[in-house]
């Protein structure tokens, strides 16, 4: 059984329970650089795990 990642948001440390999107698919996590990625490729759309918010924060 794979171990499923925690992800806290780098706010307020919530535990985020979902992937955040971009272009209306889940995003992807690039381990050789630490981030999310769009699925279209990173020149789309990206965000690093120490930008990482939860929706309060984003508000």
């Amino acid at each position: 059984m794979e171990k499923m990642e925690i992800y806290k948001c780098s706010g307020c440390g919530k535990v985020i329970e979902t992937l955040p999107q971009c272009c209306a698919q889940d995003m992807v996590f690039n381990e050789e650089k630490n981030e999310f990625e769009c699925f279209m490729g990173e020149d789309c759309g990206y965000v690093s795990l120490s930008e990482l918010k939860c929706d309060d924060c984003c508000k």
